[in-house]
């Protein structure tokens, strides 16, 4: 049985969505200063030991580095849903400029010709 790839491509987006949404709560941000504390005092009641050093770092490193993808991942997807709505904002307006609709596309010196164009009226 072949697997649905929409479905799955949009499970995981959305559950995307949702990690970063917690990860920049206030709840998120209490849970790391706890979290903090404990390792800090850890380290105060065990001893800064070199293996406590390196857990430390290789836990922060692997966090960091999927947070990344998260963050990125949830970023475009926002910036292309506010771009598809300025598009058709564009379409809709009566003497707007066509030219502009899918202007992130272009290669950069022709966004800097629109640009230059755009900031002279």
């Amino acid at each position: 049985m072949k697997p649905r790839t929409g479905h799955t491509r949009n499970a995981i987006s959305n559950a995307a969505r949702q990690v970063v949404d917690w990860a920049g709560s206030a709840w998120a941000a209490a849970a790391a200063v706890v979290l903090a504390l404990l390792w800090v005092a850890g380290g105060l009641f065990g001893g800064f030991t070199e293996h406590w050093i390196y857990v430390l770092h290789a836990v922060t490193s692997v966090f960091t580095f999927i947070m990344v993808f998260f963050v990125q991942h949830t970023t475009g997807r926002e910036s292309r849903a506010i771009l598809l709505k300025l598009d058709e904002l564009v379409r809709a307006t009566s003497g707007a400029r066509d030219e502009l609709i899918a202007a992130e596309q272009r290669p950069l010196h022709e966004q800097e010709q629109i640009e230059s164009q755009v900031s002279r009226r």
